[in-house]
């Protein structure tokens, strides 16, 4: 039986709220490389995905999500909530043992601020952040169904989300950490050029292409309106932050 490689080389994983956005319009303009559309694909957290999906049937799912792209090119999505359902790390081994994984971190107070007026402009948050932030770990022990849109677990892990030591040890027990490359997204913002050439030696492409940099989409960071909640907010990542600097190529200060 000859082997098939599988149709996706890289992802982008995380974090939400974190600019994967504009890394992944950035890769799509490098032409040995090629994203979806659309740009977060969800299949291995949708509904009536199954564990017993051979990565045959996987790459059927993908294959119209990629149909624009052309032949040759490294392929690849970027869905962030890979990184935060644990057992996705997992089925990603399964699908492509070699896959390349990227994560992009953002600062914990200030992803979860993005993250919360979000979900208010969707008109799927209807309490102001101090009590959003108190209601959390209410609303994510009830029991739902996480894939569905709509579960507490997607709308509203604020803080939850920032614990990022926990899913890159989750990812790193699946994955060797030389196929994960783990970047700080206000790097991307300063340091555009160098950091996009760090991304593409990962992906063995050349690093020689000069992608533009840009605001690919600006949310509402909140402002100087909540001083008081960033601070307390901040206050209680402080052990979260120390478990981070204690992994491996972590790169938060």
């Amino acid at each position: 039986m000859s082997f098939r490689a599988p149709l996706l080389g890289f992802m982008i994983v995380g974090v939400q709220k974190g600019g994967t956005s504009a890394l992944a319009s950035f890769l799509y303009q490098h032409p040995q490389l090629c994203t979806s559309v659309p740009k977060e694909v969800h299949l291995f957290d949708a509904p009536d995905y199954a564990p017993d999906w051979t990565p045959a049937r996987i790459d059927d799912r993908y294959r119209p999500c990629f149909a624009h792209c052309d032949e040759g090119t490294l392929r690849g999505e970027a869905t962030p909530i890979y990184l935060f359902l644990p057992e996705i790390a997992g089925e990603l081994k399964r699908y492509n043992p070699g896959l390349k994984l990227i994560v992009l971190l953002r600062d914990p107070v200030e992803r979860a601020i993005s993250h919360f007026y979000m979900e208010k402009n969707r008109d799927k948050e209807h309490l102001p952040l101090w009590l959003a932030l108190l209601a959390e770990p209410f609303r994510l022990r009830r029991r739902e169904d996480a894939t569905h849109v709509d579960s507490h677990l997607r709308r509203h892990s604020y803080r939850q989300r920032g614990l990022y030591s926990l899913q890159l040890r989750n990812l790193y027990r699946h994955f060797d950490r030389d196929r994960v490359l783990v970047l700080r997204s206000e790097d991307l913002l300063r340091d555009h050029d160098a950091v996009l050439r760090r991304v593409f030696a990962f992906l063995g492409v050349s690093e020689d292409i000069r992608i533009p940099p840009r605001i690919v989409y600006a949310g509402d960071r909140g402002g100087r309106r909540h001083r008081v909640v960033a601070w307390l907010l901040g206050l209680s990542y402080l052990a979260e932050r120390r478990r981070l600097r204690r992994l491996p190529g972590a790169p938060l200060r």
